[in-house]
Formats: structure tokens, C-alpha cells, sequence
């Protein structure tokens, strides 16, 4: 029983007759007869009986219609679910990324991009970011956002990004007065730090070793987030990337943080990372271009950090 004998079959069963049926296929009615004829005589049983230039289905057509039925079913839902792939309605999203930028900023752009796809499903999973990039590397992510080092292998690290740092200031710190930041006018001063084995940390410490001023770390921690609640209790100045600094312009108050430009610039690098000789999925190059969207806008407008929380 091939598809166009049950096409033929299910198309009489609906209209009643031959020639409806051939009208319905845009078959001649000769083809669709030949079609049942053949299909017929493949089961080895009757499936209609013709009585007065009519037909009639047996009971064994009956319950073999509805087993056809269901097979066209299947295959208008297999027609849909191609649409939707055609129109990047449908897939499963596998995204791992680094701590920072996966509290609020990636979380809303995902949101913004479940909402505009319904039929998207996602995984969003927080790692450091090595552990991002071997996932990515083990295929265990379709798309991760983290720290790029010359260690990682067997990703696609094509979308590179750097952004510059931006100090976090305490409310009513003497340093809110200035418009620029320097490691001179942080010297012993209290900063609340990522560890040491960060690359944040790293190049800060060689800025104020090479300006000779004295980097007085009064508290560390493994993010940037938990440094702001510090910052705001005005234990100490922390100098961090954008990504953090937005995310907390997207839950925070303003009054307790005031932010500034820091130079010379610190760099924040990081990218957006593909397991190596995968294709991506339409769906994947679709979010990228929405996640690529929201890292632009912090490079083209860093101003609308800097002027958050301003009296």
C-alpha cells in the first residue's frame, strides 16, 4: 500500500465517488479507479461495493480508513512543523554562559526571543567560562557566551567582542565628583576585586603596577554582582565590566551606585562561541543575530550606563 493509493482511497472515502475524488487530486477519474483497483487486489479484500453507479465502503474500509486517517494527520502535522522551521518557529536551544551576563542581560534577550518564537524551546545553563567553552567544544551547547583565552579548542570563536570596564562608585564617595577614574586616583584606595585568576584582576594589577600606585584589594569575589552589594555598602570602588553593570541597572534602584568611565581602558574580553565544524542550527543564527544586537548597543551607547543613577 504505497501513498497514492491511500491518497486515492482516503479522497473517495471523503467525497463519496470517483469522479469527486479525481477532482479533488486533479486526476483523471480512469487513474484514480486503476489506483483502487490495484489496491484492491494488493489487500486482497473488496473496499467498496459498487451498487447503482455508486459506491459503498465496506466495514474492513471503514476501520482502514481511520488508520489512514491518522497518517495524513501525521503528515499535515510533519508539513507544519517544516513550516515552522521554514519560518524559524520551531527547535530547541542549548545556551551556556558565563555568570555575569546570565543573571539578567542574557535571561531578558532570551525572553524577548521565546516570545517572539512560542514554538522555541531553550536551555540556559550558568558555567564559568571554561567550562562554557568545553562545553561548546563537546557539542553540549549549540551557542555560549563566556571569556575567551588562547586555551580554548575545538570552538568557533568567530564573534569576538571587548568592552571597556566601568568603575562602580559608592554614593557620596569623593570620587563621584569626578567625571574620569585612574588607577592614581585609586591608590589604596579599598576595591572590592574578582580573584586573581581572572583576567580582569590580572590587568588591573599590571595598570597599577605600571602607574605605580597601590592596589589595596579590601574584599574579592568570584562575580561581579555579589561586588555590587559591597559598592553599595560602601566598603570599597570596583572597577567591572558592562555586562554586569547593566544587568544591575535592570534590578537596582538608583541612589546607592554612581558609574564612571575608568582609564586607560581596561578591556573586557569575551565572545560568542560555536562547537567547530557544526552547522548551526536556523535557529541558533537567529538568536546570535538578537544576542549580537544587545552587546552593539552597549558598545555604541555605554553613555546610558554612565548616566544611570545620576542626581
Amino acid at each position: 500500500m504505497n501513498l497514492r493509493q491511500m491518497e486515492a482511497f482516503r479522497a473517495v472515502m471523503l467525497t463519496g465517488s470517483v469522479t469527486q475524488a479525481a477532482k479533488q487530486l486533479f486526476k483523471t477519474q480512469p487513474a484514480i479507479s486503476m489506483l483502487l483497483n490495484n489496491l484492491e487486489e494488493e489487500l486482497g479484500f473488496p473496499l467498496f461495493e459498487r451498487q447503482k453507479k455508486r459506491l459503498y465502503p465496506t466495514p474492513e474500509a471503514n476501520y482502514l480508513y481511520h488508520e489512514v486517517e491518522a497518517i495524513f494527520s501525521r503528515l499535515n502535522d510533519v508539513n507544519q512543523t517544516v513550516q515552522d522551521i521554514q519560518n524559524k518557529q520551531y527547535g530547541f536551544l542549548r545556551i551556556g554562559c558565563m555568570p555575569g551576563p546570565s543573571t539578567f542581560f542574557v535571561p531578558e534577550i532570551l525572553a524577548d526571543f521565546l516570545e517572539e518564537h512560542p514554538k522555541v524551546r531553550a536551555s540556559l545553563q550558568t558555567r564559568t567560562s571554561d567550562e562554557v567553552a568545553k562545553w561548546v567544544a563537546s557539542n553540549q551547547y549549540d551557542i555560549g557566551l563566556a571569556e575567551i583565552t588562547t586555551s580554548h579548542r575545538n570552538i568557533d570563536k568567530t564573534d569576538l567582542f571587548k568592552l571597556p570596564c566601568i568603575c562602580a562608585i559608592p554614593q557620596g564617595h569623593p570620587l563621584v565628583k569626578e567625571a574620569i577614574i585612574t588607577p592614581t586616583m585609586l591608590d589604596n584606595e579599598p576595591l572590592i576585586t574578582l580573584h586573581p585568576d581572572h583576567m580582569t584582576h590580572h590587568d588591573m594589577s599590571q595598570l597599577f603596577e605600571s602607574s605605580e600606585n597601590r592596589m589595596n584589594v579590601r574584599l574579592q569575589t568570584r562575580f561581579f554582582i555579589p561586588a555590587l552589594k559591597f559598592v553599595e555598602r560602601g566598603l570599597g570602588v570596583s572597577v567591572m565590566d558592562p555586562i554586569t553593570v547593566k544587568s544591575y541597572c535592570s534590578y537596582a534602584s538608583p541612589g546607592k551606585i554612581i558609574f564612571r568611565p575608568f582609564e586607560p581602558i581596561l578591556w573586557f574580553k569575551f565572545g560568542i562561541i560555536y562547537p567547530v565544524d557544526t552547522p548551526r542550527s536556523m535557529i541558533t543564527n537567529l538568536f546570535t543575530k538578537q544576542l549580537q544586537n544587545g552587546i552593539r548597543e552597549l558598545q555604541e551607547e555605554p553613555e546610558i550606563l554612565l548616566s544611570w543613577g545620576k542626581n
